[in-house]
This record gives structure tokens, sequence and C-alpha cells, in this order.
């Protein structure tokens, strides 16, 4: 999975743009942030949750393997 990050100068554009992604059947979900606060918060938030992970001690291959048997078992119906 690749993620974007699209700065988009007007609100209505970004609206439109937004509607637009969400149409499309290959992409797996759509953020939207009005503001750079908001963004700021939830990235906070998500590297409070990596340090108090194991996430830190974790290679890169390691990380991929648990999304890999995530999506396995969220597949197969047993979460």
């Amino acid at each position: 999975m690749e993620t974007l990050l699209i700065k988009v100068s007007e609100r209505q554009k970004a609206n439109m743009l937004v509607e637009l992604l969400k149409s499309m059947d290959f992409i797996e979900s759509v953020d939207y942030m009005d503001d750079l606060k908001s963004f700021k918060d939830a990235f906070n938030k998500v590297n409070e949750i990596a340090v108090s992970s194991d996430l830190n001690e974790m290679t890169m291959d390691d990380i991929n393997k648990e999304i890999k048997e995530y999506r396995l078992e969220k597949r197969s119906g047993s979460n």
C-alpha cells in the first residue's frame, strides 16, 4: 500500500478531489485533514503509539510480515 499526502490551497477543490478519489475502486481510504494542526495531532498520536509498542525495535521486514499476517487474518475472518 502506498500513502500520498496532497496539499490543496482551495477548500472547494480539495473537497472535489476527495470525492473523486473516494469514487475510485483501487483507493483503500481517503482521510481529509482540513488544517495542519489536525494533521500534526494525528501524526503525533501515531508516533506515540509506535514508541509505546514493539515497533521501535522491529525491522522493516518484521513490520511488513506483521502487515501481511494481519491482512491474511482479516481476509479469512479470524480476527
